[in-house]
């Protein structure tokens, strides 16, 4: 998202019609909030907040999958958990990574060598 101005004191405030019925006042938006608040309306104020954002299933210029099958979606959420940058506690799913390009070594190599290279990213 481009921004196209900075934030001004009436953007430092949240005000969820949604999550109301919990909090009675607005959250401060760049800082801790003085009290806590239920789990259910901390998840209701970033659910709405989220909407705001382009639908990515109606961007058609993306070259990015917006859709996968369900057996996919429930093996990522298996294993989001895993910090895969520690590859030594976690052997299995550096094999399985490994996998697809053993296949596709041996599709278009003459020979059964295939050379690859992993990256894994954290901001």
């Amino acid at each position: 998202m481009v921004l196209s101005k900075t934030a001004s004191e009436s953007d430092a405030s949240i005000n969820s019609t949604f999550a109301s019925r919990y909090v009675r006042t607005s959250l401060p938006r760049f800082r801790m909030p003085e009290n806590s608040i239920p789990k259910e309306a901390a998840y209701q104020i970033i659910n709405d907040e989220l909407m705001l954002d382009g639908n990515p299933r109606l961007n058609l210029a993306s070259f990015v999958t917006t859709w996968m099958e369900p057996e996919c979606d429930k093996l990522m959420m298996a294993a989001i958990n895993k910090n895969y940058v520690d590859m030594d506690e976690y052997p299995v799913t550096t094999e399985l990574q490994a996998s697809p390009f053993s296949f596709l070594s041996t599709k278009f190599t003459p020979v059964n060598i295939s050379v690859y290279s992993t990256t894994t990213h954290s901001r």
